[in-house]
């Protein structure tokens, strides 16, 4: 019970929750297992309540009618999958989830949910702060994917990961722009997952990295990417009070 109790208290949805709101859950609870390749969740499925992924990492995937899929998402350690689902109408998944990689999950259900949200009102809190991270970032990838060539966004996705670790910094990517450094980022998955994420061959996406290496825009270094040229990366964007 206590170790269910302890992975619940790391993921967003339940953090910073008195542990007596979740722990009859975890005293009727178990961890569930998932091997890489496994389908946990299947688009078109009746959503029944929350996936908390406790640990390793699930893509999540679209089909198109011919049957080729495209991955909108990558799920980590302390994400969630469905709680934009069980307040609504209509509960059906329009997305799957497979393994990425070994790992376990814990569900929750909607039932299980509304109860903890009668003795909790931060848990909606959470979930609600949730929903809206995942707006953004649903957001960011319709942007990221509208650029009109591989460079636009490949260039799009490494000025928004910047843009996050300036925000922690408390700064601006405006600011940034003003002074002479050469900034770097580290991808946050495999060059293979980024590929996936912006709908691009891998082949290709390893292409344009080393054109951009060439033309002097980024250097390359294993997931971190140093930023030579900022202000030509965010050509284009909007920079102005992200």
């Amino acid at each position: 019970m206590k170790r269910i109790c302890d992975l619940l208290r790391n993921t967003i949805l339940f953090q910073d929750l008195d542990q007596g709101v979740y722990k009859s859950y975890c005293e009727n609870s178990q961890l569930e297992m998932f091997w890489k390749g496994d389908l946990i969740v299947q688009e078109g499925d009746k959503c029944e309540g929350i996936i908390l992924i406790v640990e390793g990492q699930v893509s999540m995937l679209m089909t198109s009618p011919d049957g080729d899929y495209s991955t909108l998402n990558l799920l980590a350690e302390g994400d969630s999958f469905g709680e934009n689902l069980i307040f609504g109408n209509h509960r059906t998944y329009q997305a799957s989830l497979e393994a990425a990689t070994n790992g376990k999950f814990l569900f929750v259900s909607r039932e299980e949910i509304f109860s903890m949200m009668a003795d909790s009102p931060l848990l909606l809190s959470n979930i609600l702060a949730s929903l809206s991270d995942k707006i953004h970032e649903q957001e960011r990838r319709i942007n990221h994917l509208s650029q009109r060539s591989l460079r636009k966004k490949i260039s799009a996705y490494l000025i928004d990961l910047l843009r996050d670790q300036l925000e922690e910094k408390g700064s601006r990517l405006v600011d940034e722009l003003k002074i002479i450094s050469t900034p770097a980022v580290e991808l946050p998955v495999s060059k293979a997952m980024v590929a996936k994420l912006l709908a691009m061959p891998r082949p290709s996406f390893s292409r344009e990295l080393i054109s951009m290496e060439e033309d002097n825009l980024i250097k390359v270094s294993g997931r971190v990417i140093w930023l030579l040229d900022v202000k030509e990366l965010s050509s284009g964007q909007e920079i102005e009070d992200f």
